[in-house]
């Protein structure tokens, strides 16, 4: 007791000053963390060449001044990520995230009712023999998953490879990311071996498709064990996608890019192409940061969203297939396809 009379009897001077002392230390801790911040893009951001550090700097430390709380610097590093257009990018303080967010998009309740079902891989064999294969986003917990969600996705192809296909649907529209390294050695047999793309970042890492394994350079990720050993890499192939096919969805698009007999229906991706690395600022506070961009297998390096080879828009019935628009309109382009393949043969 003895104590606490002391404290409210402090000078009112001395207290202010007290205070005051407290309240710069805390500014200290946010000032660190948005220089820390900014020091890791600016040495490793996609885009650190095109940006003006020091306006950056200088309007971020503007913006946080009354700022004593890394709670309350959402609307600084929205700023920050904003300047250096990366809305792929992320900052963590405990558990809160700060994102920006370049464009908001409108979730149809066709797409939420889906969502909400979880993601699962479906499959569908149609009549004229096309088949249809629902790729959903694969968030990976452990390296053991990257085997396990490899061999569901293959398991499913492997369901409608075994029959006589003219050709084969790809659905990502719901498809927002995760690994793309299920994704893309799942449909190895549409693919082959060989290189598939590469990140792009200070160095180039090759993706590479070899015996049933997926490598990014010669780093072994998954494996596979075919349940049917079916060459179709020639087979036609079209991509169904969307606003929200994004992030590793968009690299197994890239994978895709040069292989014959493929198309994109739909509207364009997300836009999510960059390369991502994570920084450990300290023990409270994390960036995931945007470090570079995906290319396809000739080098083409793609910097933002990718377009459809062939527009198309509907409203989406992923419950009624064979009513869904987007659907009729691949099978339509699949039988159209088939038919330009045997007039090519007779020739």
């Amino acid at each position: 007791m003895k104590k606490l009379k002391f404290l409210l009897s402090l000078p009112l001077t001395l207290a202010l000053s007290l205070a005051a002392l407290s309240s710069n230390a805390q500014s200290k801790n946010v000032k660190w963390l948005i220089d820390t911040t900014i020091r890791i893009m600016q040495k490793n951001s996609a885009n650190a060449k095109t940006a003006n550090w020091s306006a950056i700097r200088t309007t971020a430390l503007n913006k946080a001044k009354n700022i004593n709380d890394p709670y309350d610097l959402g609307p600084v590093m929205r700023y920050i990520f904003k300047s250096i257009d990366d809305f792929h990018g992320a900052f963590f303080y405990k558990d809160s995230t700060f994102k920006w967010i370049k464009k908001e998009l409108s979730v149809p309740d066709s797409f939420m009712n889906e969502w909400k079902k979880g993601p699962k891989i479906k499959t569908a064999l149609f009549d004229d023999g096309i088949g249809y294969l629902r790729i959903p986003s694969m968030v990976v917990e452990n390296k053991t998953d990257f085997y396990t969600k490899s061999q569901q996705l293959s398991d499913s192809l492997c369901i409608l490879l075994e029959q006589p296909l003219k050709g084969i649907i790809l659905d990502l529209r719901l498809n927002g990311g995760g690994a793309m390294h299920p994704m893309i050695l799942g449909v190895e047999a549409l693919l082959g071996d060989g290189k598939v793309g590469a990140f792009h970042t200070n160095t180039t890492e090759y993706w590479y498709i070899r015996n049933h394994r997926f490598y990014i350079d010669s780093t072994d990720f998954a494996a596979v064990q075919p349940k049917c050993i079916t060459d179709a890499t020639q087979l036609p192939v079209i991509m169904l996608v969307s606003p929200f096919t994004g992030s590793s969805a968009e690299c197994l698009i890239i994978a895709f890019k040069g292989r014959k007999n493929t198309v994109l229906l739909g509207s364009a991706t997300a836009g999510y192409v960059t390369v991502n690395n994570g920084f450990q600022i300290n023990d409270t506070a994390f960036l995931n940061l945007s470090v570079g961009y995906s290319a396809d297998r000739s080098g083409k390096i793609y910097k933002s969203a990718i377009p459809p080879d062939i527009p198309f828009e509907s409203t989406d019935s992923f419950n009624d297939l064979l009513n869904d628009e987007k659907v009729k309109a691949a099978i339509k382009w699949i039988k159209d396809e088939g038919g330009k393949r045997e007039e090519r043969a007779r020739r």
